[in-house]
């Protein structure tokens, strides 16, 4: 018998940490500058999982549902597959998720041509620099990407947007 007292609390969105810190590290003509940023203990609301092992249409399913329950006796993490009926696809601690991160947000290293060497070009300074941005994210959580919208208002869900992508910027800065 499922009633109102099988109502649990799932988690909360709202992060217990959250921020991020930097450093500029200089060693001769180079320059090293990076951004960190995390996340923990908040809870995340796999959307896109939650439809992607519904099994209630025909539309693409995970691979996950290849373990799915199938006769008595299974332990399986996934139930029985139930098209067009079932309750699989309904929210479910199945699919809250730990949404805690660790991002190098961006880094930069630079290059710094000696003034004394530009001077007979007319020029008063020139770097070369490289700059990537979201290098790395480390995270327990499966979905595309744990740094999901939370507000306080709701609960956090990852409807599996476009993650950030990774940019790779060579470039060169003149000064005359």
């Amino acid at each position: 018998n499922i009633n109102e007292l099988d109502i649990v609390y799932l988690g909360n969105s709202n992060p217990k940490f959250n921020g991020g810190f930097g450093f500029k590290f200089y060693y001769k003509r180079f320059m090293l500058n990076s951004f960190f940023n995390f996340r923990y203990g908040n809870d995340v609301v796999n959307y896109a999982r939650m439809q992607a092992e519904s099994m209630y249409t025909t539309n693409n399913q995970s691979q996950a549902v290849n373990w799915r329950w199938r006769k008595e006796g299974e332990d399986r993490p996934i139930p029985r597959a139930l098209y067009n009926y079932g309750y699989n696809s309904l929210p479910s601690d199945r699919y809250v998720e730990d949404g805690s991160f660790f991002r190098l947000k961006y880094i930069q290293i630079n290059y710094a041509v000696p003034s004394a060497s530009l001077k007979k070009y007319g020029m008063r300074q020139l770097n070369f620099y490289l700059n990537i941005n979201n290098l790395l994210c480390l995270t327990k959580y499966q979905g595309v990407d744990p740094e999901v919208d939370y507000n306080g208002l709701g609960i956090s869900e990852d409807k599996a947007i476009t993650p950030r992508t990774k940019d790779f910027t060579l470039g060169i800065s003149v000064g005359f």
